[in-house]
């Protein structure tokens, strides 16, 4: 079944996991019901699929983050596919797979608010369901997207969830001062914040970084909608100046890049993508490096994903040695 002639559906929700559950729902998966999702993932993609009382399959992506082995997954209800970010993942083994068996396919489209393939078909709308993190692209503290796109579950989509009355908070108010000070002055200032808020962190805690709490992939999640000063800025985003931006930036960090010891993950930027970072595999050392490299540029590096358990156990080297320098 191809999706060009559907006219999109959307509702929005605070978090992607939430847009996510959401589609398992339409996708009328049951619970005991199997999904079958990437290995190269984080928790709260199986604490979606745990949320509906269904069973994650893993299977691997390589180093290209392409899929392996999906025919030899059993029975599957829903089948996931990520554009990892923002990179439009080849669709077709996914279609191919879901015609077979029934299957419906959800897109997660985490990473890619605003990327299209290289048809022009905008990523999330390629599959029955798409589900679509715009916070992530956008400095808001909350704002996700799931897109219906398929005929047979029209009449079921739920009516939008009222938009909370809430302003955008300190701390996003605050970061998009410091952005706009980085711009003037040319200086680090939201890294500046950054470095003082994990040193208080890990005074208080013991640690830098935040880390999922053990139950994290057992978290039911409930379903809520942005707030609507999240959904104002949203709409008055300028999409041709933040596309430029963030397709510069990939280039320029490519070539700074280029320099070190690290390889990238994807050897072009393909037309019609809009890049939610640069990924790229190294060790740490290699990660801290280029993290002193493009700090200039007002971004950071980050280790993504945090993996599921039963996945972090036999992990291959390319699961855990990815990194990305974060264009948010």
């Amino acid at each position: 079944m191809t999706f060009t002639s559907i006219a999109d559906h959307h509702r929005y929700y605070a978090f992607a996991r939430q847009a996510l559950v959401q589609a398992l729902i339409l996708a009328k998966v049951q619970p005991g019901d199997n999904v079958l999702v990437p290995a190269l993932i984080c928790k709260d993609v199986v604490a979606s699929i745990h949320t509906v009382g269904a069973n994650p399959i893993f299977y691997p992506v390589n180093q290209s983050l392409c899929p392996e082995n999906l025919a030899s997954s059993p029975r599957i209800t829903a089948v996931i596919a990520v554009n990892y970010f923002g990179f439009a993942q080849d669709l077709a083994t996914f279609h191919e797979f879901c015609s077979m068996t029934g299957a419906k396919l959800i897109e997660d489209n985490a990473h890619g608010y605003l990327s299209a393939d290289v048809g022009g078909k905008l990523l999330g709308t390629r599959s029955h369901f798409g589900i679509t993190s715009i916070r992530k692209t956008i400095r808001v503290p909350d704002g996700a997207q799931l897109s219906i796109n398929d005929p047979e579950s029209l009449q079921s989509v739920p009516e939008q969830i009222p938009f909370r009355h809430k302003f955008l908070g300190f701390r996003f108010t605050l970061q998009a001062i410091l952005v706009i000070l980085q711009k003037i002055c040319r200086l680090p200032f939201l890294y500046w914040s950054q470095v003082v808020t994990r040193l208080l962190r890990k005074f208080a805690n013991g640690a830098a970084l935040p880390s999922s709490p053990p139950n994290a992939e057992y978290e039911n999640i409930d379903l809520s909608a942005p707030r609507d000063s999240s959904m104002k800025r949203i709409m008055k985003l300028d999409i041709d100046k933040e596309t430029r931006r963030r397709r510069a930036l990939y280039d320029t960090v490519s070539q700074l890049v280029a320099k070190s010891s690290a390889t990238r993950v994807f050897e072009s930027l393909p037309s019609n993508c809009v890049p939610y970072g640069f990924p790229f595999y190294g060790d740490t050392e290699s990660a801290k490096a280029i993290a002193g490299i493009v700090r200039h540029l007002g971004v950071e590096v980050i280790n993504w994903p945090e993996l599921p358990e039963s996945v972090n156990k036999n992990a291959p080297d390319h699961y855990k040695q990815l990194w990305l320098v974060n264009f948010l």
